[in-house]
Order: structure tokens, then sequence, then C-alpha cells
């Protein structure tokens, strides 16, 4: 057996049986190593130059491929740091972002005191019983994909080993950053806002709201990203955090056709006696969710999704009130989530609690009223905004065994109750501290100045009658 000795490889040659063979030691980055064998036929006429030849070339990929794969190395470690650092300066420095990327983008803002971005009557002249919100669902259109959109999302992700980009963001944050909660459940997408008169109550006004299916991945791929491209220009000390690439291309905040707008909804909760009110909030754990992390929002707080992932549930659960009933029965009293991946269908009706809620609602023991319509300036998330009027009798029975930990985050309960918590007082003090609290999410800050602001339309006990809080938004906030 003949031996010849390259570097980095082994060629060994066969009299016998007329061969040669190399086994080229390729450490791979993502494999940790492997030996790759190549054989090529020998004829007895061939000279040993021959050979040497061959093993010379191979001695010159191995050469390049070694060049190379340290720089492919560092690449990837350095786009990956980048990326944790902008999640890193997104969790840590939430309110400053909403801020700055609010008042960036106060031409988008027909409300100057609410804290969203807004169109004309996104807000109606006062608070809205449901029934004057009409939902509907409908197919995606072809102009209304989302492709284009994630092929200009990936410019900015982090290197695979490869060196070629990740997927997605989504795909990025589950694996170098994922949250507690993390999957990729069935969402609404909202397609079309239509506010105007209507047939309904409250003066005939009233939004017919229009939705398609999409995954919960979509809306992180397509609209969660900007507050990432907004964090990390910040961190890079831009001038603007909200003239990011991907922003500038998508350029309308209400043009929800070119991403997938993915609607929560958070809902004011207010505990009532006779004299006086009180109101919960959520300090939410950055580590648990992935949108508004380390902000702090109202209970309860959540994704306008179907709580199952098949047909029927499509239909039925396109209904403000049935999410807010699941996210009740989640942050309050600590059912597990509701996942969306198939299994049992929920009977609102007779499955506890939300019997209880439904049976409460019926008999007037809560009153769910909206508020309006936004988009929050960071992510472009659209946001629904409601409040609901608890009974203290019927809210201290039902929620008699609130937590005040829950999967998301810590619920600020305030006072005790004869049976529970009785919450924050509904006062202008504490309603001026959280609606005028940076690190407090937009739709929170929403919920809490529309509410005071119809505090009397809305019949809150107990609320002063001059007091009101200041606006316009900008006026303190400029720079």
């Amino acid at each position: 057996m003949g031996l010849i000795v390259c570097p980095r490889k082994v060629l060994t040659r066969s009299a016998n049986r007329g061969t040669l063979t190399c086994d080229l030691r390729c450490p791979r980055l993502e494999h940790g190593g492997q030996v790759t064998s190549l054989t090529w036929g020998w004829r007895q006429s061939m000279d040993i130059g021959t050979g040497l030849a061959i093993a010379g070339l191979l001695a010159g990929v191995a050469a390049v491929y070694f060049a190379v794969a340290p720089q492919r190395l560092v690449k990837k470690l350095r786009s990956i740091d980048r990326f944790l650092q902008g999640r890193r300066h997104l969790k840590r420095e939430i309110g400053h972002l909403f801020a700055r990327s609010l008042i960036e983008q106060e031409h988008f803002c027909s409300d100057t005191e609410i804290p969203l971005l807004t169109k004309e009557r996104w807000i109606p002249s006062g608070p809205l019983p449901l029934d004057s919100i009409s939902l509907r669902l409908r197919s995606i259109s072809a102009t209304e994909q989302v492709a284009e959109a994630k092929r200009k999302v990936r410019h900015y992700l982090p290197r695979r080993d490869s060196g070629g980009r990740v997927d997605t963001y989504s795909e990025a944050v589950g694996l170098f950053d994922q949250p507690e909660i993390w999957f990729d459940s069935c969402s609404y997408r909202l397609l079309e806002v239509n506010a105007g008169r209507t047939e309904g109550r409250m003066g005939g006004e009233g939004i017919q709201l229009t939705f398609g299916l999409a995954r919960y991945f979509d809306g992180q791929d397509t609209s969660e990203f900007l507050a990432y491209e907004a964090a990390d220009r910040d961190a890079r000390t831009k001038r603007r955090v909200t003239e990011g690439g991907y922003r500038n291309w998508l350029a309308d905040p209400f043009d929800l056709g070119r991403r997938s707008a993915l609607p929560g909804i958070s809902a004011l909760t207010l505990r009532c006696s006779s004299q006086e009110a009180f109101f919960f909030m959520l300090r939410r754990d950055g580590e648990k969710v992935a949108y508004a992390m380390n902000a702090t929002g109202v209970v309860p707080a959540g994704e306008f999704q179907p709580h199952n992932d098949i047909l029927p549930v499509w239909l039925t659960d396109l209904d403000l009130w049935r999410t807010v009933m699941r996210e009740y029965a989640e942050e309050l009293l600590g059912y597990q989530e509701s996942m969306g991946r198939g299994g049992a269908i929920i009977d609102y009706e007779n499955d506890e609690p939300y019997r209880q809620f439904s049976k409460a609602r019926r008999s007037g023991d809560v009153t769910v009223r909206f508020l309006g319509l936004g988009i929050d300036s960071l992510s472009w998330k659209p946001l629904i905004c409601l409040v609901c009027i608890w009974k203290d009798s019927a809210f201290d029975r039902i929620f008699k065994g609130m937590t005040e930990v829950n999967q998301e985050g810590i619920v600020v309960v305030g006072e005790h109750a004869r049976r529970g918590f009785r919450g924050i007082r509904f006062n202008a003090s504490n309603v001026l501290g959280y609606a005028g609290d940076s690190v407090t999410e937009p739709p929170a800050r929403a919920c809490l100045t529309l509410a005071w602001r119809w505090r009397h339309l809305l019949q809150i006990p107990g609320v002063e009658l001059q007091r009101q809080l200041p606006g316009p938004y900008f006026a303190s906030r400029r720079d």
C-alpha cells in the first residue's frame, strides 16, 4: 500500500485494486466535524503524477474552505450578537421606544389625547355597546399576501452557519431569544376598517371590522419586527427610530394589505360598588411574552384569535367578548392558555368559568363597552380597546380565586376585599399616574384615558366631577 501525505488530508493507493482514495477532514460548523472520503477509478497506465495533481487540487480546495469558514463564523456571530442586542434594547427601553415612535409619527394621530395611531372615527364620540361593532370573515386576496414583506425583513436577520440569513423573524426569535409563551397559533388578521354611521344604538355610530385567517408567526414576521427594527436603530443612536428600511417600505400603518396585522384586545376591568370603583393592571414579564415586553397593561388583554384551529371555531369565536372571557380565565383565574391547536371545543354557556361570565353579562352584572381602535406606533399592531364594568358582588364571587402571578407576569391587585382583591382606586391620581407613565403600554393608556374621558357616560361611581386628564398627549413630550 503506497501512502502520500498532504496538508489536512491523507491519500492512499492500492496497487491490487487500482484505486486512489482521499480522506478530507472538514470540520463543518453545524455538525462539529466530519470526514469526506473521495474515490477514483485507477488504471495501471496512470502515472503517479496525475494522482499528485489531483491531490494538489484538493489541497487548494481545502485551503479555500478553511480560509472562508472562519469568516463565515465571525459574520454569523456578529449578526447574532447584533440581533440579541436589539432584542435586549427593546425589552429594557420599551417605554422610551413607545414615546419616541409615537412622537415621530404624530401625523398619523387623529386624536392627540390617545397614544395610538388613529384615523377619523376610529375613536367614537362615546363608548359603544358591542353590538355596534360588526365583525366579518373573508378570504385573504392575492394582493394581501405577505411573502414580499417576509423577503424584505429577511435582509435584516441573523446569519446561519452556511452564511445565509435566517428565513423569518419568528425563526430568529425561536432560535436565539425564545419567550416562554411561543407557538404558531391560528389568528384573525385585520383586513379592513369601516367606521361611520350605522343603524346601531348610541347615536348611530358603529365600526365594521373585516378579518381573514392567518398564523401568529405571520404577525411576528411582518409587523412585530417593526418594534425590533426601531430598537436596533435606537441602540445604534440613529436620529429617527421610525426611519428603518422595512418601515419605510411599508410606508402607511393604515394599509393593512402589505403586512399581517393581527389585532390585540385590551379590556380595562372596573370593579364597582355603589360609591367607588377600582381597576387592575398587569406587569408583563419580558421573558414570558412576545409583545410589549416589560410593559404594564390592563387586565385582561390578549390576541384576538380562535381558541381552536378548526373550521367551526373560526366562525363562532369571531366575537370580542369570547376572547375577553378566555383572557379572564387565563390571567385572573390561572386557567391554561387556549393553545389553538385543536382538541376540545369550549362550550361558553356550560363550561366553567365561561358559564359564569356569560350569565353575568346577560344579567347586567358586567357591562362591556367598545372604547376605540388604534395602532401601536412601535409595532403597527392593531389594538381594540374595551372596558368591562363589574358589580363588586358578582366580581368577588366569580374571581374569589384570583391569582397574583400568571403565565404573562404579575397582576397589580391593589387592596384586599372581603373575598379576593378590590384593585387600585379609580381616581384622577391613579388614572393619571398609569396613563402618563411611558412604561404603561399604549392600549392600556388609551383605555384609561378614554374611560376617564367618558366616566360619566359610563356611570363610574365616585369619580371627581371637575378634574380632567391633561392633553393633548404630545404637548409635554416633544424633543
